[in-house]
């Protein structure tokens, strides 16, 4: 029956309207004034909104306890979906099950929402539909061509039948029953909620319609209401999607004095603001709902997506600045629009326009060669750039009313300040070093902009008069003098970087560097921070002095021992630094015995990371002699001190008054040892060092016999530096001395207790290890000739300790090995001495 009435509806649609052409159609549409398209959408607007009334008084009905912003959401997703597909029961019925079956509703409670919908519908229009045929019988016959008798009659019947039904719910109270099959009878209050909501949502679309009629529609609203809800209940009847076709063929019908391409005019514009515009904004809140339910592998997808983002921001941003400094130059060297100059010329005085294209091409220079400095993360590049913009955007505007390039900078605007947090490094801007890819891309940005001179005014003669032309239109001379500027400020640019002094080199740290070291070291956590102490390498700080990195050249690298000393964001910044100094020196930067939390910076920084081995570290909570775990060490403290053996912690400030009886120590230990000082990741024995730090020592019959000295992480950690006894000290001393200085420091409320690295341990076994795993156990397997490595293990477990990495940063490949050479010489103290215990 829907296909027939459907078929008969386009057969008599195209009879009727075969003398119009499509174009008639929407010229009526275009010819609908604004105000009507407002008032339109504002009942649209006000229909749906009742339409979310049949879904709040149906789950209420239905026994269901949903908030109303999530039931108005689904009401109006399935209504506006439903009225678009056509079989509303279905179509809207399926997104009602879909979305209160997330929400935890039966499906009998679903069902029942879905019935109660369907009912409401037919109650209003059954009241409004009647009420029509029978106030208006003589109009309703003429226009159905029906005796004025059945007119009144189908309005008795419609009415007969909504009263019967309040009368059902006002004298029933129980469900009625058929079979197994109940219903339950609402109360008389939501009965009559029904009704009224349902009478306003039809008027509601009725007015939709009504104001979009043409002034030769001489018909009052109610009149018209009635036709209206006759040709919908045709449309609802065909079960044609939206009643497409159907309705607009009652409404000719029954509307034979409007004009049809004025009357089929107002139907569009009514099909697009009552049923299109709603169903697209439904499916779009439709898959926004599907992806809130299903919101766990697209929070995953997300998490990925923004942890790639993070990664490359800084990048992107860079490459988006730098594009936006060719967009200002490409800008300067092509003329202006005629029509916007002249659109300026009342608002802009000609000197403003001249020095806007000028400042231009010298914003487009800069923000050319800050975007490195972007690229390289650095905050006051940040600062510099969001300047550069923001006057870009105001000069692209004067200069010739370049909307479309200050959107573009004004996006850029926007992207750098939500990603302000990823701007932190503090180097020096003018210290940057340029990769060749970079001046490669910046000269031929300029190329480009003077050939783009060149090609855009090549049919106008050249002469020297042309550079001082100046005049609205004359766009050839300021593109000239614009371009011009901008070679010059990058001449000088670059010839101020080649002929600047050169940075001084590197020389041993002075006392006030030491100093200001020492204060670092006492703000961090890492121990290894002292061996800047040794005065030994070379120091290289941030501008404020609140970073630093120790470092010394050997072979063809320049190797920083540990970590960046100073906070983690600013030590990021300096490492930074010392790469683009190693760059420009032609030398390997190496980072050795990092640890493992700044393992991303290496990455970042385009390093390899090779494991050299792992540091014990004892926690000082739990230390302590008592337990069978700790019968050995019990036994040789004790028989310390049975043999005489005791322990005292000298201050650092006593330690001067004690140095030559340490010096004495520590050369009968390198005699009887037969071995050469190591350097650099050691300590070695020097008195203004040895007097920066807490000394542990034991004596013997009122003498030193051995010390150690101990660095200090912050307040959190101790570790143990050079530990040197003679000949006379009792056996087990260095155990004796270890446990003493742990209970020491456990009674500081110092947390760990670093006993310090054993090379080559932890690495791995698997057949699938990398290359350097495999060759490290080779190296520690046949390697005990010349360096206990596993004795060195051994002894360090019996403290029970907790092994943390440690790791070589170098850059890949041949660099690699050499690093590992030039590291290994100079711990060493030379090659010749790299064999030598």
């Amino acid at each position: 029956m829907g296909v027939a009435l459907f078929g008969l509806a386009l057969f008599v649609l195209h009879h009727l309207l075969g003398k119009y052409h499509w174009s008639d159609i929407l010229g009526r549409v275009h010819a609908i004034s604004n105000a009507k398209l407002l008032r339109g959408a504002f009942f649209t607007c006000a229909g749906y909104g009742c339409l979310t009334l049949y879904d709040a008084l149906a789950v209420r009905f239905a026994g269901a306890h949903v908030p109303y912003p999530r039931v108005a959401l689904i009401s109006f997703m399935g209504y506006a979906i439903g009225h678009n597909v056509g079989l509303n029961s279905l179509s809207g019925g399926a997104v009602r099950y879909r979305a209160y079956t997330a929400l935890g509703l039966s499906a009998k409670q679903i069902a029942t929402i879905i019935a109660f919908g369907t009912l409401t519908f037919f109650l209003g229009a059954g009241v409004l539909l009647g009420t029509s045929l029978l106030s208006n019988a003589g109009m309703s016959a003429s226009i159905l061509h029906l005796h004025a008798w059945l007119a009144i009659a189908a309005g008795i019947v419609l009415l007969t039948g909504v009263a019967g039904y309040l009368w059902l719910v006002c004298t029933r109270h129980a469900p009625l029953q058929f079979g197994r099959i109940v219903i339950p009878v609402p109360k008389p209050a939501v009965a009559f909620a029904q009704i009224g909501i349902s009478c306003i949502d039809m008027l509601c679309a009725a007015s939709v319609l009504f104001v979009l009629l043409p002034r030769e529609a001489s018909i009052s609203f109610f009149d018209f209401a009635g036709v209206y809800l006759i040709a919908l209940a045709a449309g609802a009847v065909s079960n044609v999607p939206g009643g497409i076709g159907v309705f607009e063929f009652v409404l000719l019908l029954l509307l034979p004095a409007v004009p049809k391409d004025a009357l089929l005019g107002a139907l569009v514009a009514y099909r697009a603001i009552y049923y299109f515009a709603p169903f697209a904004l439904a499916l779009v809140l439709l898959g926004a709902h599907e992806v809130w339910i299903h919101r766990a592998p697209v929070i995953r997808t997300a998490r990925l997506m923004r942890a790639f983002l993070i990664a490359v921001t800084p990048q992107v941003i860079a490459i988006a600045v730098f594009l936006a400094g060719a967009v200002l130059l490409f800008s300067g060297a092509t003329p202006a629009r005629g029509s916007r100059l002249a659109l300026l010329r009342d608002f802009v005085p000609l000197s403003v326009l001249e020095l806007s294209h000028l400042l231009g091409s010298v914003v487009g220079v800069g923000l050319l060669i800050i975007a490195h400095g972007l690229y390289r993360r650095l905050h006051t590049a940040w600062w510099i750039t969001i300047w550069l913009l923001c006057a870009g955007v105001l000069l692209s505007l004067l200069k010739g009313f370049d909307y479309e390039e200050a959107t573009i900078l004004g996006l850029v605007v926007v992207i750098l300040t939500v990603a302000r947090t990823r701007f932190r490094r503090r180097a020096s801007l003018i210290e940057q070093h340029y990769s060749s890819a970079w001046i490669v891309a910046f000269f031929l940005v300029l190329l480009t902009a003077g050939w783009l001179v060149l090609f855009a005014y090549r049919h106008l003669p050249y002469g020297n008069e042309l550079w001082w032309q100046f005049a609205f239109h004359a766009s050839a001379p300021r593109s000239l003098r614009a371009s011009l500027l901008a070679v010059m400020i990058a001449a000088a640019y670059g010839l101020w970087r080649v002929l600047r002094p050169a940075p001084p080199r590197f020389s041993a740290p002075l006392e006030t560097d030491l100093a200001c070291v020492a204060e670092l070291i006492e703000k961090g956590e890492d121990t290894t921070a002292n061996l800047a102490l040794l005065g030994d390498k070379n120091l290289l700080f941030n501008k404020d002095r609140t970073a630093c990195i120790m470092f010394q050249s050997s072979g063809s690298s320049w190797v920083a021992m540990g970590d960046p000393i100073g906070p983690i964001d600013l030590g990021e910044a300096l490492a930074w630094e010392f790469m683009e100094d190693c760059d420009g020196m032609a030398v390997s930067p190496v980072f050795y015995q990092v640890s493992p939390e700044r393992l991303p910076l290496y990455i970042d920084l385009g390093l390899n990371l090779s494991k050299l081995g792992e540091e014990a570290r004892v926690p000082l909570e739990t230390f302590s002699l008592e337990g069978a775990a700790r019968a050995d060490l019990r036994q040789t403290h004790r028989r310390a001190g049975r043999d005489g053996a005791t322990f005292e912690m000298t201050a650092r400030g006593s330690v001067p008054a004690i140095l030559p009886d340490l010096r004495a120590v520590s050369d009968a230990w390198l005699a009887a040892k037969n071995t050469a000082e190591k350097r650099f990741s050691l300590g070695y024995f020097d008195e203004r060092y040895i007097a920066h730090f807490d000394v542990g020592v034991v004596r013997h019959q009122g003498a030193i016999v051995a010390f150690a000295n101990l660095w200090r992480g912050g307040s959190s950690e101790l570790s143990v530096d050079l530990m040197r006894y003679d000949d006379a000290a009792p056996k087990g001393v260095i155990d004796f001395m270890l446990i003493e200085c742990m209970l020491w420091g456990r009674a500081q409320g110092f947390r760990w207790f670093n006993l310090g690295m054993a090379p080559l341990s932890g690495l791995e076994e698997h057949a699938l290890a990398p290359a350097w795993h495999k060759l490290g156990r080779m190296v520690q397997r046949y390697g005990e000739t010349f360096y206990n490595f596993g004795g060195l293990r051994r002894f360090k477990e019996k403290f029970d300790p907790v092994w943390r990495p440690r790791y070589l940063a170098a850059p890949d490949g041949l660099a690699m090995a050499g690093a590992l050479l030039d590291v290994t010489a100079l711990i060493s103290g030379g090659v010749r001495n790299v064999l030598r215990k």
